[in-house]
């Protein structure tokens, strides 16, 4: 038994350790002089972008394209969230009675940002990829500002109206105005 128990304990700090080792877009051996401009600042051309890496692999090239999107799908959604997390605290404390629990509006905000980062996914669009030539893939995912924004206005009204706790002032504050005005402002204070 006591081996059992070793040899998971074992695993799992094999398992942890191997996953803080995987590079980041920008450790895949050095990126090369001639790389695109993309890869080093993904925002260069317009908002919310992000380059992913996927060093060479036995997985081969459609592998590696996955794992360079689902590097940079993570960036993306982590920025995301932060910027839906803020725009659904705004309007949900608005919304709610003057003596909300704030742990509760914390925790409706959280949940709206999660429900905003999952709907923003499905809609990021790959806009850009490069081989390097150590054969290193890179890829540049984008959401439109305008696309994010109303995404975020569409679900924080859908869960405002849907929640006992908001709908009531939903309403009376002309909130769909109040809800775009709040996705509006979080992503001009992320610029």
């Amino acid at each position: 038994m006591r081996i059992a128990l070793a040899l998971a304990a074992a695993l799992l700090t094999l398992v942890g350790c191997a996953d803080k080792s995987q590079p980041e877009v920008y450790e895949l051996g050095g990126i090369p002089e001639k790389a695109p401009v993309w890869i080093k600042n993904p925002d260069y051309k317009g908002r919310f972008a992000a380059a992913g890496g996927a060093a060479q692999s036995v997985g081969g090239a459609k592998f590696q394209q996955i794992e360079a999107s689902a590097r940079a799908s993570e960036i993306l959604r982590v920025r995301l969230e932060k910027i839906a997390f803020a725009a659904a605290k705004k309007i949900l404390s608005a919304l709610s009675a003057e003596a909300a629990d704030e742990t509760a509006i914390d925790a409706d905000a959280r949940l709206v940002s999660l429900m905003i980062v999952a709907r923003a996914s499905s809609q990021f669009a790959r806009v850009d990829n490069w081989w390097s030539p150590s054969r290193d893939y890179y890829a540049l995912l984008r959401i439109s500002e305008e696309t994010l924004g109303a995404t975020i206005a569409d679900a924080i009204a859908q869960f405002a109206r849907s929640s006992e706790r908001y709908s009531a002032k939903f309403g009376m504050l002309r909130g769909l105005e109040s809800i775009d005005n709040a996705a509006s402002g979080a992503i001009a204070a992320e610029k």
